[in-house]
């Protein structure tokens, strides 16, 4: 009972010192004020009009204008001796310590509706015993200065009643569409019990907990002798029908991510970068295309519309209903499946690969295999050598899988957070491989902004959501010709087609960068892309996390969504116009469809690619060779086996004599490593990985001089990376002697 004691007796030098005290502040001096702010699409036309931390919503209410019934529940419910006590209660402090002391923490403040309006009308800096002393003192001077009625009018006008709203006036227009004088015993009551938790409290969320301390709060009311039964049982049966928030506030998710962005005390007008007809465009398409994904388990969805050039954000839809889920899926983290895979390619593009270099989409790893990450494609099917921009523009998981293996995850981890990807907190190690996969946690609005980047040339920077906002710091992340690169494939429907075919949800009459991505387990469904002029992020799923029936994929389920909002604005506009025809920095050259390399006399199909100027390819294909009229294809050791299994036709001199089955599935021939400098050397290792028949029992590698065997199947094997040219050959040694080895691959280490 010490603090009690402590409590009690600061009280009583409290009230000796209010003979002595100076004149009221002039915060406390002015009970009757009222600072809007009002939030406006671009066009000026209102999205909400919210308060300050220091003011009501709408115009002050007196008394005489508030319904008897709220004033009798406000006083039930928070201070029911105000008329007995002269701003402070002795005995509310009291029960208020002993509950908290018998409870082990605090459960009561005891705070008098004086002491609300001080709290109100100068916020404390911090909470705690000096705080609740100097907010006692306030009080009881408040209450020798004002009259009773005077303070309960002044609560009322500036209580907090959740959703932003402050002020019994806005409270009753939002949740009832009638004003304050007009409500009910039943609303009174549901409305009194808000400024308890108004942060905690979502009406249209927790209406059952709410209704629940609606009937408590009537009790004590009857207790109190405010009301009678009848009104208590007349209260009871009177049915509580909230009005929709849609038909109130306009683009509800964006003006509550906009509140938290906005300075401290901001009052006025404020012009924000939303378009309001742009808007409800986007929440009808999401609308529709729900409804019919209803019955595939597809329960919610949320886009975002940016500006490519000024990173204004110019919709925003974080769920299918406002008024049913406040909760923002914009701004949640959910895995983000294939959406990734451009930036792990960029990565790759800035070193030694280009859009032409083959990739082996391929089944590396035994079926003895059975722990570890092993990638598969989304058809679970493998396409034998892929190029790069076709690998890409189709999705396919393992070679990307192979590429980040080259690249390093630690190096992809430290890219995506430097795009902003906030939600990556963890190490290199806890995501793996599975990194580029989207195994880690992404947002709707970080993967507009990452892409945003992308359409800008490599160059990130914050969105913007209001005029004036402050200039964030931008920051290049990727080369302008990567960048440009990375563009021309995710625009390209002919690499696109073997995957997804020429016509579908990502067809358009103009041209569109796009990508999607579906998570594990079909529980996130994303697409993403964007023109020259906007880009377009879009989400499909369940907040609870639950799957999508059906294979619900990117194609399928926030396709058709992205189709239509980036056609909307098209329409809009007018048209949209296409990418540069020559990116700077990019050269169109010929080269083999089959190699990759430059286009050779015998090469039957014949494409054109764009390289970075920087690093053009030398050498023409040595994959086909002309023989007595009909041209063969040479395919690398890696990928003999699928090329016969594809009935492609050998040359004539490796018919007579079968071709090696031992290959080295990685590192790739002609592969350049460069060693950290700040690394310890122990710690920087290549993974060796090859293919074998079923007759092998152990690998031993040969990496320049050096010899290390193989671990059990798959035979993989670890080696310090070291400075130089080195070949590598692995080894297969059978039963009876039987030995087999490898063409050599070339690698080197800087």
């Amino acid at each position: 009972m010490r603090k009690s004691a402590k409590g009690l007796l600061g009280l009583t030098v409290l009230a000796a010192a209010l003979f002595f005290a100076p004149s009221l502040p002039t915060d406390l001096q002015q009970l009757h004020r009222s600072y809007n702010l009002r939030l406006l699409d671009r066009q000026g036309r209102l999205l909400r009009e919210v308060a300050s931390s220091q003011a009501a919503e709408q115009n002050w209410r007196n008394l005489d204008q508030i319904s008897p019934w709220l004033i009798q529940a406000t006083l039930a419910a928070e201070d029911h001796r105000f008329y007995a006590h002269p701003g402070v209660d002795p005995l509310a402090v009291a029960r208020a310590m002993r509950a908290n002391f018998k409870a082990g923490r605090v459960l009561e403040g005891g705070s008098t509706l004086s002491q609300q309006v001080v709290r109100l009308l100068r916020p404390p800096v911090r909470r705690g015993w000096g705080e609740k002393l100097a907010e006692a003192y306030w009080a009881l001077r408040l209450e020798r200065s004002r009259s009773k009625r005077e303070i309960l009018e002044c609560y009322l006008n500036l209580a907090p009643y959740g959703l932003q709203t402050y002020g019994i006036e806005a409270a009753a227009q939002l949740y009832f569409d009638k004003p304050a004088s007009q409500l009910s015993l039943a609303e009174s009551t549901f409305l009194a019990v808000l400024p308890r938790a108004p942060e905690s409290f979502a009406p249209y969320q927790d209406f059952d907990e709410i209704a629940l301390f609606q009937k408590q709060l009537l009790a004590q009311m009857l207790q109190l002798k405010m009301i009678s039964p009848e009104d208590e049982k007349r209260a009871l049966a009177e049915p509580l029908k909230l009005r929709p928030l849609d038909s109130t506030w306009e683009a509800g998710h964006f003006c509550d991510y906009l509140l938290t962005r906005l300075p401290a005390q901001t009052t006025g007008e404020v012009r924000t970068t939303l378009d309001l007809e742009l808007q409800h465009a986007v929440e009808g398409i999401v609308k529709v295309h729900l409804k019919r994904l209803r019955s595939r388990g597809v329960s919610n969805g949320a886009v975002v519309v940016m500006d490519v050039h000024s990173g204004e954000v110019l919709a925003m839809v974080g769920s299918i209903d406002y008024s049913g889920a406040q909760f923002n899926a914009c701004l949640a983290g959910r895995q983000g499946g294939s959406s990734l895979k451009p930036f792990t390619f960029g990565l790759a593009l800035e070193r030694d690969y280009t859009a032409s270099t083959i990739l082996p989409d391929l089944n590396l790893y035994p079926k003895q295999l059975e722990k570890g990450f092993i990638p598969r494609n989304y058809d679970e099917r493998f396409h034998g050598p892929v190029r790069l921009r076709e690998a890409l523009a189709c999705s396919y998981n393992v070679p990307v899988v192979r590429v980040l293996e080259r690249v390093g995850v630690e190096r992809l981890l430290q890219r995506l957070r430097d795009l902003g990807f906030a939600g990556l907190t963890d190490s290199a190690q806890h995501y793996g491989l599975g990194l580029t996969l989207g195994a880690g946690e992404i947002s709707v609005l970080e993967l507009a902004r990452a892409y945003r980047a992308l359409a800008r040339g490599g160059l990130y920077g914050p969105e913007r959501v209001w005029e004036g906002q402050p200039e964030g710091v931008e920051r290049r992340v990727f080369d302008s010709a990567v960048a440009a690169l990375l563009t021309d494939i995710l625009r390209d429907p002919q690499a696109r087609a073997p995957a997804f075919g020429l016509s579908g949800p990502l067809n358009f009459p103009f041209q569109v960068a796009a990508k999607t991505g579906t998570s594990k387990g079909y529980r996130d469904n994303w697409t993403v892309g964007y023109t020259p002029l906007y880009v377009v992020a879009c989400w499909v799923g369940n907040f609870d996390g639950s799957s999508m029936r059906n294979g619900v994929s990117g194609i399928t389920g926030a396709a058709p969504i992205f189709h239509d909002v980036v056609s909307t604005l098209a329409q809009r506009d007018g048209g949209s116009p296409p990418f540069a025809a020559e990116p700077a920095g990019l050269r169109k050259l010929n080269v083999c469809a089959e190699s990759g390399q430059l286009l050779g006399p015998d090469c039957p199909h014949p494409l054109q690619e764009w390289f970075l100027e920087r690093r053009l390819p030398v050498g023409k294909c040595a994959f086909h060779e002309r023989v007595g009229g009909r041209v063969f294809c040479h395919y690398p050791p890696l990928y003999r086996s699928w090329a016969l299994a594809q009935g492609i036709p050998q040359p004539p001199a490796q018919s007579s004599q079968k071709g090696s089955e031992v290959a080295v599935a990685f590192p790739d021939s002609g592969a350049v490593f460069r060693m950290d400098q700040v690394l310890r050397g122990d710690y920087q290792k290549l993974h060796l990985k090859a293919t074998v028949p079923d007759w092998c029992e152990w690998v031993e590698w040969k990496v320049g001089e050096d010899k290390i065997k193989g671990s059990s199947r798959p035979f993989d094997a670890w080696w310090v990376l070291r400075r130089g040219g080195f070949s590598i050959t692995a080894v297969a040694h059978g039963a009876g002697g039987r030995v087999e080895a490898s063409p050599g691959v070339r690698i080197l280490v800087q």
